[in-house]
């Protein structure tokens, strides 16, 4: 559907069947829809909107500043359904629609009463530029609010090993980019500049994460989390699944085939059997925060 500015695809129980929540669901960096992941929330008994945010028109083309409110005007959408409960809404995300599913439940807490971010980041990193014409620019920022860029944390700058890594890249031969990640939480100056205020979120949350993550180190970007909420005495439960065998490709269980260790030319990590079982392990756990008492907020 096509809606105020809103690329979407709605899914929910057969008529008759109750809704246990709402979700709105939010994919990575493939663009467009996860609309799969919808179809699954609603097999479990949830109204999910999976909703783009970017790379369909008329959404930015790039993964470059897009708007925040675009998930605002989501939670708005699906909250209006006269089907669900205002009480019972999460945000859902995965890779880097985890880091924009904190950053927009830190926008809008009173909008959101439970997160789930698969593989996430409470980190804003600079935006993923897909053509070259939009890569001479210089890095910028994934996200805006009110049109206002919201600070980011740049990749490191490739050393020599890293320059090599890129050539097999060239080549077709998948590459882990993980290290440009890692590389740049040196920067203690620019992570504390680009953290998400995730203590501003007031609702529980559940980090899911794989030790062998080689796109970025999602279980260290996962306690960098933690560590904050529990600085800032954060009134809500958090807690962080890390599946020390798993690599990026985490999901819910209805996306098990795509539990695959590369993509395209970029390393996932990890191995499809531990991807598969990290994601049908965690499933039950994300449903009980999102239908339990403290998904009520």
């Amino acid at each position: 559907m096509q809606q105020d500015g809103l690329v979407a695809a709605f899914a929910r129980p057969p008529a008759g069947e109750a809704i246990r929540g709402a979700v709105v669901v939010l994919g990575g960096s493939g663009g467009g829809l996860s609309e799969r992941d919808a179809i699954g929330f609603a097999r479990a008994g949830f109204a999910a909107l999976a909703l783009a945010y970017f790379g369909r028109p008329p959404l930015p083309a790039q993964l470059v500043e897009a708007p925040v409110e675009t998930v605002g005007r989501g939670l708005e959408w699906l909250i209006g359904r006269p089907d669900v409960q205002q009480d019972r809404v999460a945000l859902v995300g995965r890779s880097k629609g985890g880091e924009l599913a904190l950053l927009a439940a830190a926008t809008y807490p009173d909008k959101v009463n439970a997160v789930v971010g698969y593989v996430p980041s409470p980190i804003v990193w600079q935006g993923v530029a897909f053509d070259r014409q939009a890569r001479r620019s210089g890095p910028r920022s994934s996200w805006t609010i009110a049109g206002e860029p919201v600070p980011f944390l740049p990749y490191s700058r490739p050393r020599g090993v890293d320059m090599l890594r890129m050539t097999g890249m060239l080549v077709g031969r998948p590459t882990a980019i993980r290290p440009f990640y890692e590389g740049a939480l040196g920067d203690s100056a620019g992570v504390e500049r680009a953290t998400i205020p995730i203590e501003g979120i007031a609702a529980p949350l559940m980090l899911i994460s794989g030790g062998d993550d080689r796109l970025w180190p999602s279980s260290r970007l996962c306690e960098l989390a933690v560590d904050r909420l529990g600085a800032h005495r954060h009134p809500f439960a958090c807690e962080h699944l890390r599946y020390a065998g798993a690599g990026h490709m985490i999901t819910p269980p209805d996306l098990a085939p795509e539990c695959t260790t590369t993509v395209g030319r970029l390393k996932m990590g990890g191995s499809e059997q531990a991807n598969a079982a990290a994601s049908a392990e965690a499933w039950p756990k994300v449903l009980e925060l999102l239908t339990g008492p403290a998904a009520l907020g």
